[in-house]
């Protein structure tokens, strides 16, 4: 071979070397993108997930927590009715007491 032969034939090589790296460039970089939004896709599937759960377990816990929380507003309502009770049959004696003192204050 010629030596012109052999610099056309390395350029060729060099030509052909350097257009398979930028292919094997070009699909590294789609690899490493198909990978960052698989890796994001998974990434917020967890995020759902964890998300149910959790809303779950708060849905679980305030279930669980119910019969008590209505067991102490029925207390609570029986003792407001308790003290109602007291205190409207208080609130009769004074003014009991009022019209008494008031009475007797003009009797004087």
């Amino acid at each position: 071979m010629a030596e012109r032969e052999v610099l056309d034939a390395i350029r060729k090589t060099e030509a052909e070397v350097a257009e398979k790296l930028e292919k094997a460039k070009a699909s590294r970089e789609a690899l490493l993108a198909a990978a960052r939004q698989k890796a994001r896709e998974m990434v917020q599937a967890a995020e759902g997930e964890a998300e149910a759960a959790y809303k779950a377990e708060i849905d679980k816990a305030r279930a669980d927590l119910r019969p008590n929380l209505d067991k102490i507003k029925a207390e609570g309502d029986k003792q407001t009715a308790v003290a109602r009770a007291k205190a409207e049959m208080r609130m009769d004696a004074a003014v009991e007491l009022i019209m008494r003192e008031f009475e007797r204050s003009i009797d004087v």
